[in-house]
C-alpha cells in the first residue's frame, strides 16, 4: 500500500510565516470585475490619457499603411479603390473601436443577393464590392459558436444581427463580417458562459479592463497635485477672542472687512498691516518629491499601456546620452508584430473581396507589405543608399548576376526606396535600359 504526498509549489517558511496562515500576501486573491461600458466611454472622452492609449496604437499601424506590389497601373487602380473605400481610415476606426470596447467590424457589402448566406468568392465579378462600414460590437449580436471542426468558419458565431434603429434586424453571415477583436480572453472562458461569467465568449475585453488601476491611480495623482496649487501658501490670522466674538453679526462684517483691508495693505505696500496682538504667518507646501512620484505614475501607466514614455508623453529622454531610439524601435517592433500576426489576416480577408471586385479575380503577382513604421534620418538614407549602391557596382564587376536581371533589380530598388522621385514614370516612357542603374 503506497502513501500519496501532496506538492504545493511556493515558498513556505513556518519560522518567518512565508506561505502561511500568519503571511498577509497568503489572503491576498484577484477579483475579475467587468469594467462599466458607460465608464469605458466617459474615460475616453474625458481623460486624454485614456484616449492617447487607445489610439495611438491604432494610429501607428496605418499611419504609414502598406506598400503594394504589382504592376504600376494594378497599384493605381488598387490605391484608387482603397480611397474609394476610405479603408485605410476605416481600419483605423475599427481598430480604435476593439480597443474601446473589446470588440469592432468591418462589414463587407458585397451585392450577391442574401447576406445571411456565405460570400461565394467565385461570383464576384468586377465592382462587386459596393461599401465597406465601421460597426461597434454593440451595434451587433453574434449567434452560438460553431463547433464542427470540419466547418470553415469553425470558431466564429453562426450568424451576425445587424441592430436597426426601428427595431429590425438584418442576418449576416459571418464571411461578410471582419471583425477586430479587442483583449483576448482565455479559450477556457470562451466557451459556453465562461469560467468568469464573461458577456461574450467572442468578443475580448476592453483595454481598460487591465490598465484601469494603472490610469486612474495617474489621474488622481495629478488632479490632487493640481488641487494643491491652489494651497501652495496660505496665511495664517492669529485674532484674539476670535470663537467668543463671532457670536455678533456686527464682528462678523469688520471681521471680513478688517482681512480685506489687510490683504489691501499687502498689495499697496509688500507689507502686512497687524495690531500688536494679532498674529500673522504664511504656510507654504513643499512640492519635494511629488512631479518624481506622477512621473512615476505616469511610467507605469506607460508600462501598463506597452507604449514608452517618450511617445506617449512626448517626452524627450532623460539621462546622459540618452535618444530614446532604442525605446521607439521596441514600440515600433511591437506594432510590427500587431500588424502581421493581428491585421494581416484581417486585410486579406478584405483584399479578398476588394481584388476580386478590381480585376474579376485575384491577380498572382499582386500582394503587400507593411511600410516601415521607423524612418532614417536624411544623413543615415545617405549612407544607405551609398552602400547599396557600391554594392550593385560590385556585383556588376564579379559578372556573377546577368546585366539586365541586375539592372532591373536596381531600379527596382531605388523606386522603391524613393530615392529619385518620379523614377519610375520616367522609365516607363524609356526603351529597356540594360546598363546598371
Amino acid at each position: 500500500m503506497g502513501f500519496v504526498s501532496e506538492l504545493r509549489d511556493g515558498l513556505t517558511n513556518l519560522i518567518t510565516g512565508a506561505g502561511t496562515a500568519a503571511d498577509k500576501r497568503a489572503h491576498s486573491v484577484y477579483a475579475l470585475r467587468h469594467v462599466d461600458p458607460a465608464q469605458v466611454e466617459a474615460a475616453y472622452r474625458s481623460s486624454w490619457l485614456v484616449r492617447k492609449i487607445i489610439d495611438l496604437p491604432a494610429h501607428d499601424a496605418t499611419r504609414a499603411w502598406r506598400r503594394w506590389q504589382a504592376a504600376p497601373e494594378a497599384i493605381a487602380a488598387i490605391e484608387a479603390e482603397e480611397r474609394r473605400l476610405e479603408l485605410r481610415r476605416k481600419v483605423r476606426r475599427a481598430l480604435v473601436l476593439a480597443r474601446l470596447h473589446g470588440g469592432a467590424a468591418i462589414l463587407l457589402g458585397v451585392g450577391d443577393g442574401d447576406a445571411a448566406m456565405p460570400i461565394d468568392l467565385a461570383r464576384i465579378g468586377k465592382g462587386g464590392l459596393r461599401y465597406a462600414h465601421v460597426l461597434s460590437r454593440w451595434e451587433l449580436v453574434h449567434g452560438e459558436r460553431r463547433m464542427d471542426p470540419e466547418d470553415p468558419w469553425f470558431g466564429q458565431p453562426t450568424h451576425f444581427l445587424l441592430r436597426g434603429r426601428g427595431g429590425g434586424e438584418v442576418k449576416l453571415h459571418p464571411s461578410r463580417v471582419v471583425a477586430f477583436v479587442g483583449q483576448a480572453v482565455p479559450e477556457a472562458s470562451a466557451i459556453g458562459p465562461g469560467l468568469m461569467g464573461g458577456a461574450s465568449w467572442f468578443w475580448g475585453d476592453p483595454l481598460l479592463q487591465s490598465i484601469e488601476d494603472a490610469v486612474k491611480n495617474a489621474d488622481a495623482a495629478q488632479n490632487g497635485f493640481a488641487a494643491l496649487i491652489d494651497e501652495a501658501k496660505v496665511d495664517v490670522f492669529g485674532i484674539p477672542d476670535l470663537l467668543s466674538s463671532l457670536a455678533s453679526r456686527e464682528y462678523e462684517e469688520r471681521l471680513l472687512r478688517r482681512l480685506s483691508l489687510a490683504k489691501l495693505g499687502q498689495s499697496t505696500h509688500n507689507a502686512k498691516l497687524k495690531d500688536a496682538s494679532e498674529t500673522w504667518e504664511t504656510r507654504q507646501v513643499v512640492w519635494t518629491g511629488m512631479p518624481e512620484v506622477i512621473d512615476r505614475y505616469l511610467q507605469l501607466v506607460a508600462g501598463a499601456a506597452d507604449i514608452p514614455v517618450t511617445r506617449l508623453l512626448g517626452q524627450a529622454p532623460a539621462g546622459l546620452n540618452a535618444t530614446g531610439e532604442s525605446d521607439l524601435r521596441n514600440y515600433y517592433d511591437s506594432v510590427a508584430a500587431m500588424q502581421a500576426n493581428e491585421l494581416r489576416p484581417l486585410l486579406e480577408r478584405i483584399d479578398a473581396v476588394m481584388l476580386r471586385s478590381l480585376f474579376g479575380s485575384v491577380p498572382g503577382d499582386v500582394w503587400f507589405e507593411f511600410a516601415p513604421l521607423w524612418q532614417l534620418a536624411p544623413k543615415e538614407r545617405a549612407e544607405v543608399d551609398k552602400l547599396n549602391a557600391e554594392t550593385a557596382a560590385i556585383d556588376a564587376a564579379s559578372g556573377l548576376i546577368p546585366a539586365e536581371a541586375l539592372a532591373a533589380g536596381r531600379r527596382g530598388r531605388v523606386i522603391e526606396d524613393g530615392c529619385y522621385p518620379g523614377l519610375e514614370a520616367a522609365l516607363a516612357n524609356l526603351p529597356a535600359v540594360s546598363a546598371v542603374a
